[in-house]
């Protein structure tokens, strides 16, 4: 009896713990965004969610170390949303169906647009910085990449492509409009629907390849 209940306060605790560490990233991601990175101080994380300073520093040693949790935490919850279609799309029509969807995420997503705008607009990337935050998210940052050419690779594999295309460059290209138009969407420079201005690109880049 005394294990278990051990047992359940050992689990109650880390629950808890886990808990703060996820308001503390939301705080952190809501400061920044308003103040900047570097404008930002861990009593102003704290105050907003009504914890110490100390709590904070009980999580994380330093805000670099923070950031870095933060930009895992949430490129890893994007990739679970974009991911509900399908994690590994297996061909062309799979991947523009992987891409339509994540599109629509951030569209409808306030959360993941502050997100994205903070990482690109409002952070002071020094080399200390930029390597601690590598060290957590170093394998996502060709998440996409990835996915492209194992599609592309598949795509050509079923013959649904030319046997002499460059999988490489197209899906460089393929990123590249992607991110480019995320990064013109953010800003907010020009109104556009991302999904369906994306998939005019997409199906543009895919047009010169099929056979």
């Amino acid at each position: 009896m005394y294990v278990y209940f051990e047992k359940k306060m050992v689990r109650k605790t880390r629950e808890e713990s886990e808990n703060t560490k996820m308001l503390i990233l939301k705080s952190a991601l809501d400061c920044f965004y308003e103040k900047g990175f570097s404008c930002t101080t861990f009593e102003d994380i704290a105050s907003r969610i009504n914890l110490t300073k100390g709590a904070v520093y009980w999580h994380f040693k330093n805000k670099a170390e923070l950031l870095a949790e933060m930009i895992h935490h949430r490129a890893e919850e994007n990739h679970r949303q974009e991911g509900q279609i399908q994690t590994r799309p297996g061909n062309l029509s799979d991947l523009r169906i992987f891409f339509a969807h994540a599109a629509e995420f951030i569209e409808h997503n306030p959360e993941a647009q502050k997100f994205i705008f903070f990482t690109l607009f409002q952070i002071e990337w020094s080399d200390n910085i930029y390597n601690q935050v590598e060290k957590k998210v170093g394998k996502l940052h060709d998440f996409h990449f990835k996915i492209i050419k194992h599609a592309l690779s598949m795509a050509k594999k079923n013959k649904e492509i030319g046997a002499d295309t460059d999988i490489k460059t197209i899906s460089i290209l393929i990123v590249g409009l992607w991110r480019g138009l995320i990064n013109t969407y953010i800003c907010k420079e020009l109104k556009f629907n991302l999904s369906q201005t994306f998939l005019t690109g997409f199906d543009r880049i895919i047009e010169e390849i099929k056979i």
